[in-house]
């Protein structure tokens, strides 16, 4: 008995986690891409460089957003 192992996940599949923020390069878990990133496990903001508060209300999955709420703080 064999088991095809051809349908497998490999290193470039797009659902892996990404371990860096899109905006200041930090490093994130991918636990963090998976609760607060896009369904592409992209965040484009993390607590380093945006409020826990706006990462919380979602506004780290989508870099427009991500933006307008680094614009905000300011």
């Amino acid at each position: 008995m064999s088991i095809d192992m051809s349908g497998s996940r490999n290193v470039d599949d797009n659902t892996m986690a990404d371990t860096q923020c899109r905006n200041c390069n930090s490093f994130v878990t991918p636990q963090f891409t998976r609760v607060f990133g896009n369904n592409r496990n992209e965040v484009y903001g993390c607590f380093e460089c945006m409020t826990a508060t706006e990462v919380k209300r979602g506004r780290a999955n989508d870099p427009v957003e991500a933006d307008l709420a680094r614009e905000e703080m300011l």
